[in-house]
């Protein structure tokens, strides 16, 4: 099971609706337009988590993360707040 599987199994359980939030295109919402998102993508040493939300077309970058743990959990915080 994949780390971001995971997650969404955790928002899941929590009874966060899929389409307030995008998982790299895998789980969740099936656009990141308004909406909380997570990317992962490959930094230049280390694998980044790149959250950042969405508007008009316009993606306004909240937090780069190294640690998916604390992504996930900042992630989590954002969307149940």
């Amino acid at each position: 099971m994949s780390q971001l599987e995971k997650l969404y199994f955790r928002l899941k359980a929590l009874g966060v609706p899929e389409d307030s939030y995008y998982l790299q295109g895998l789980y969740g919402s099936t656009s990141d337009n308004d909406k909380l998102a997570m990317m992962v993508t490959k930094g230049k040493y280390v694998v980044e988590y790149e959250m950042y939300y969405k508007e008009r077309g316009q993606k306004h970058i909240i937090q780069i993360f190294t640690d998916f743990d604390i992504a996930s959990n900042y992630f989590i915080e954002r969307l149940t707040k």
